[in-house]
């Protein structure tokens, strides 16, 4: 990796993890192109988070104009944070009152683990809802609510719409893989650990919300991870929150029992890049990755830096072989919802 890769991961590590780091120096121009990366991949309030935790060392010396620029960047997220925060607090609420029982997933719930949670990107409000009458109920709601302008259904599965300056998603199924096998294997193990109490809860804005279970949640986080890689090539501040969730809640994950869901799943060459990028960018140790073993033949970490740093634009080709059965499946199922497009 070059100067500017290092520095870039070492702000990340420090102001996502709380590590110590080695800051080399740069000039003015590097140090722009440290951050045009982080705007890029949704993590620059973590790298200035870095920049305050290294601001001590003699080579810590960002352009003073950029670092105006930055204070307020991150100050906007923040003011940004607290308003959405409300309005998915809101949401929710309204949607518990009406006996619709909405659980939320994804980023918001991983946010709420950060030590600034608008320091963290949040990005489209999913939430799943465990019953088919409750999640129909969710939906008439949703469309009776906020105009036929801002809604729309996605075969029948999920409800996308604008709710005040929020981005929403309905789900009748909290994840579904393209191929029929793998998928019928996780609405199995969904259903399952469901069953068995597997909920936990977050507070976002005072309110009390109901997530998923750690453990169901970790694989969740992984296969919508797999699956951004499938699609563009993998997603940096994702892979960001896979570490977060080991740090803060991996005590309350089962181990054991998610590293026998990846195998039946056939995803366990995928979980070792994941692995690859914890131990060799984000200064894990591989004891802190107990869920997978990075073998022999994997990816040099310098081409997963290189993948990550290219914002979507990496081969993601490359990626294909290491989960086969749902790459192919991905691609016929892309393939056919392009060519239902065209029809239209």
């Amino acid at each position: 990796m070059n100067i500017t890769q290092r520095n870039f991961f070492r702000l990340l590590r420090a102001g996502t993890f709380d590590s110590e780091e080695e800051i080399e120096p740069m000039s003015g121009w590097k140090w722009r192109q440290v951050f045009e990366w982080g705007r890029k991949l949704c993590v620059t309030p973590l790298l200035y988070d870095g920049v305050q935790k290294c601001n001590g060392q003699f080579f810590m010396q960002l352009p003073a104009d950029l670092d105006t620029l930055l204070r307020q960047e991150c100050a906007t997220a923040e003011q940004n944070y607290l308003e959405l925060s409300v309005q998915v607090a809101e949401l929710l609420s309204l949607q518990g009152q009406w006996q619709m029982r909405p659980v939320l997933l994804d980023s918001w719930v991983t946010g709420c683990l950060y030590p600034k949670p608008g320091h963290h990107y949040t990005g489209q409000v999913n939430i799943y809802f465990p019953f088919a009458t409750q999640g129909q109920k969710a939906d008439e709601w949703a469309k009776n609510n906020v105009g036929d302008d801002k809604w729309k259904e996605v075969n029948g599965k999920t409800l996308h719409y604008q709710w005040k300056n929020l981005s929403v998603e309905h789900r009748h199924r909290m994840f579904i893989l393209s191929n029929k096998l793998n998928n019928m294997t996780l609405q199995d193990i969904i259903k399952q650990e469901w069953l068995d109490g597997g909920t936990s809860h977050v507070v976002i804005d005072g309110q009390r919300i109901e997530t998923v279970g750690p453990t169901l949640y970790m694989l969740m986080s992984l296969l919508s991870i797999f699956k951004e890689t499938l699609n563009k090539g993998p997603a940096l501040w994702q892979i960001v929150d896979i570490g977060m969730l080991l740090r803060r809640q991996g005590d309350r994950v089962d181990f054991v029992k998610l590293q026998d869901w990846i195998e039946q799943l056939h995803f366990t060459r995928m979980t070792q890049l994941v692995g690859m990028v914890l131990i060799g960018l984000l200064g894990f140790s591989a004891d802190e990755v107990p869920f997978t073993k990075v073998e022999s033949g994997a990816p040099k970490v310098e081409n997963l830096a290189n993948d990550l740093l290219s914002a979507g634009r990496g081969n993601n080709s490359k990626y294909l072989r290491y989960a086969p059965g749902e790459s192919i499946s991905n691609v016929v199922a892309s393939l056919t919802h392009s060519l239902g497009n065209v029809e239209e």
